[in-house]
């Protein structure tokens, strides 16, 4: 007879892609039928964005990432089947989703999963999709390797517990809706279309154009912080590492137009993916003055970095204004 105090996902294949996110998105889709790519997850997400914030209890204290912080609600809402985050501790929760056939979706904090180095990365997404209350273990699946990694369900709860705003609340984990829909020009056009108006938006300061100011603003005082070369480390994996497929993003979304233009032919006659794909290479070199700084030492180029980040917003806004008004 089965062990009622194991729960276990029937046929669940595991392929990891370049980013946390969208891995879990692919697997669900695929769980449940569909073959979406990564760059269609992200796309779909409407994940092209930035995030700047500041926290003195953590280390680098100031942080920016290059995706928007609500991927995973952004893609369930636009496919008609908006999730809500938990929000508190029940492991009952997670039991059911998984008696009924249904992985559990979650952001997570680096720092309390035993398989990451100590570092700690907020909102890092992952699928649960087993437990077993006599080892107390769940498995999970995760972004960078093809085979499923166990933990602890404490070690779990703890990885889902923190907040860091704006992204991850404490106990940002769900049961998966299912993924059923059918992509058509108009749920492509809207997620365009809002992704773009969500960027240009001022009014959350750490989000989009206005957490882009902010970090305009903070980054030459860098050069006068004690840990200044663990900034500009930092700084150069979320661009061009830690799972954003390189050029903070852009060449996924690039990837993402490229696929939709079946759909839309006028993303092609605005050449919009190489646009992106510009827009890509200068994030780019921005990395790669974040890197001569802690390379070479040269903690004096915090201020060309921040030069070069005001270029790419100024062409990033200037890129999102005329996909509103052409598309």
């Amino acid at each position: 007879m089965p062990n009622p105090s194991t729960y276990q996902l029937k046929d669940f294949k595991h392929i990891p892609r370049a980013h946390c996110s969208t891995t879990c998105i692919t697997d669900i889709a695929r769980f449940d039928g569909i073959e979406l790519s990564e760059s269609m997850a992200f796309g779909l997400g409407e994940g092209l964005g930035f995030v700047f914030y500041q926290r003195k209890d953590i280390s680098p204290a100031s942080r920016f990432n290059g995706r928007a912080r609500n991927l995973e609600e952004n893609f369930y809402r636009r496919i008609g089947s908006p999730i809500t985050w938990q929000k508190s501790w029940d492991l009952s929760v997670i039991k059911k989703s998984l008696e009924q056939n249904r992985p559990i979706i979650a952001k997570t904090s680096l720092a309390e999963l035993p398989y990451y180095e100590p570092a700690d990365f907020f909102g890092h997404g992952v699928l649960v999709i087993a437990l077993d209350e006599n080892t107390q273990q769940v498995q999970i699946a995760e972004s960078f390797s093809a085979e499923i990694q166990s933990i602890s369900i404490e070690q779990f709860q703890r990885a889902i517990e923190p907040e860091c705003l704006p992204l991850m609340q404490h106990y940002s984990y769900t049961s998966a809706p299912v993924i059923n829909f059918k992509l058509n020009k108009e749920i492509i056009k809207e997620a365009i279309t809002a992704n773009m108006s969500t960027f240009l938006t001022r009014g959350k300061p750490l989000e989009s154009i206005a957490a882009m100011e902010n970090a305009i603003a903070a980054i030459p005082a860098w050069q006068h912080i004690d840990d200044w070369q663990w900034h500009a480390r930092f700084a150069y994996q979320s661009l061009e590492k830690r799972g954003t497929g390189g050029g903070n993003f852009r060449f996924m979304y690039a990837d993402f137009l490229d696929e939709v233009a079946t759909f839309i032919p006028k993303i092609a006659e605005l050449k919009l993916a190489d646009k992106f794909r510009k827009s890509a290479n200068e994030w780019q070199q921005l990395a790669g003055i974040f890197k001569t700084i802690f390379i070479d030492e040269k903690p004096e180029k915090f201020t060309a970095a921040a030069k070069q980040l005001k270029h790419i917003m100024q062409l990033e806004i200037k890129l999102c204004e005329s996909i509103l008004k052409e598309l």
